[in-house]
C-alpha cells in the first residue's frame, strides 16, 4: 500500500471517529464526579489542639450549576426520590416556590429550575424539596483533602427522567435526553459483570430482588447511604450471627431508627438476582420501614454506596439493571 493512500484512508478514518463523537456527544452528556467524605473534627489525648479526621463512608458528589450560578457539588443520591436544594442557596437565586410536599420532619416547598445543569449536561424543570442538608455540609474530596460548598441532593426523579447510568467506582455519571442510553446485557456480560433487574417503584425508588438465607426480599439501591443497612426485623429470621459496635446511625436523610446502633455481618447465604454477594459487610440496625414503598416483596433493607464501589457497580436507571463484579477494593 502506498503512504498516501494509507493517509488518505487514516484520515477517512479519524473523520468518521470525529462525527461519531460528536453525533454521541449530542445524544448524551457524561459528568466526572468525586468520592468525597465527611470530616468532624476531634480532640486528641496528649496533644494540645484539634485534629480533623474522616469518618466511615463516602459520597458520590456531582458539580451542579443553577439558572448560570457558580457550580456547588450536590450528593447523587438514588435513595432520594426527589432532588433537594438548600434553603441558602435557593433564597440566594430568588427561585420560585412551585408547591409543597409532607415528609419525616415537617411540611417543605417545591421550587422547580428551568436551567439546572450537571456539568456540561442541562436538565429541565427540575422539582427540587428545599430542606437544610444539615451535617451533609462537613465533607471533603477523598484524598485531596479541602472543603466544599455542598448545597443538594440529586434525586431520582432528575435520574430516571434522563436515564443516568452511574458508574459507582469511577466516579462517572451519564445522561440522555432520551431517558436511555446504556450497552446490551451482553456487552456487559462479556467484561465480567452480572446482571441484576432494576425496577423503579411507584414511590421512585430503584428495587432490586434478592435473597438472604433462603429467604427472598426487596433492596433500595441507596447511592447516599455511607453503608449497607438492613432491618434488625429480619436478623433473627435469616440466622445472620452480628458483633455490636457501638456506632449510630446518624444523619440529616436516612431511614434509621433515632439512636439506632450498627451490628455488623458478613452474610454468606446473600444474593442480589443471580450475584453472589457472600461476604459483603452490612450491618443490622433499627429501619424506620412503615410499608414497603411499593417494593414487590417484604422490604429488607438499602443497598449503600460502600458495597457499591467494591463491586464496581454500574446502575443503569434507564435500563433498569445493576451491573456488578466480584469483591475487590479500589485502588
Amino acid at each position: 500500500m502506498s503512504g498516501r493512500r494509507f493517509l488518505l484512508i487514516l484520515w477517512f478514518g479519524l473523520l468518521l471517529l470525529v462525527t461519531h463523537l460528536a453525533s454521541a456527544q449530542q445524544n448524551f452528556g457524561v459528568v466526572q464526579g468525586r468520592l468525597a467524605q465527611k470530616t468532624k473534627q476531634i480532640e486528641v489525648i496528649g496533644r494540645v489542639g484539634l485534629v480533623t479526621v474522616a469518618e466511615p463512608g463516602f459520597k458520590l458528589i456531582m458539580p451542579v450549576s443553577i439558572n448560570g450560578s457558580k457550580s456547588t457539588w450536590w450528593v447523587v443520591d438514588t435513595g432520594a426520590q426527589a432532588c433537594l436544594i438548600d434553603p441558602s442557596l435557593a433564597n440566594k437565586l430568588s427561585l420560585q416556590t412551585a408547591g409543597q410536599v409532607h415528609g419525616e420532619g415537617g411540611t417543605f416547598p417545591v421550587e422547580t429550575v428551568n436551567n439546572f445543569q450537571i456539568g456540561n449536561f442541562s436538565c429541565n424543570d427540575v422539582p427540587c424539596v428545599v430542606r437544610s442538608l444539615g451535617d451533609l455540609k462537613k465533607l471533603s474530596v477523598r484524598s485531596e483533602g479541602g472543603a466544599l460548598e455542598q448545597t443538594g441532593l440529586i434525586g431520582i426523579n432528575l435520574l430516571a427522567k434522563y436515564g443516568a447510568l452511574i458508574n459507582c467506582r469511577t466516579g462517572q455519571i451519564f445522561l440522555s435526553p432520551t431517558g436511555n442510553l446504556g450497552m446490551s446485557q451482553q456487552k456487559y456480560e462479556a467484561m465480567g459483570f452480572t446482571h441484576v433487574p432494576i425496577s423503579l417503584t411507584p414511590r421512585n425508588r430503584l428495587e432490586i430482588v434478592g435473597s438472604l438465607g433462603g429467604h427472598e426480599f426487596s433492596f433500595f439501591l441507596d447511592t447516599g447511604g455511607f453503608t449497607t443497612a438492613l432491618t434488625n426485623g429480619i436478623r433473627e429470621e435469616v440466622n445472620a450471627p452480628t458483633s455490636a459496635s457501638k456506632i449510630k446511625a446518624v444523619g440529616s436523610f436516612h431511614d434509621f431508627g433515632k439512636n439506632s446502633e450498627l451490628s455488623w455481618v458478613e452474610p454468606s447465604n446473600f444474593k442480589l438476582g443471580n450475584y453472589d454477594a457472600k461476604g459483603a459487610r452490612v450491618a443490622f440496625t433499627t429501619l424506620n420501614l412503615p410499608d414497603n414503598q411499593g417494593a414487590s416483596h417484604r422490604l429488607a433493607g438499602f443497598i449503600g454506596l460502600d458495597f457499591l464501589v467494591d463491586r464496581s457497580a454500574i446502575i443503569d436507571i434507564g435500563g433498569r439493571a445493576l451491573y456488578l463484579k466480584p469483591y475487590s477494593t479500589p485502588k
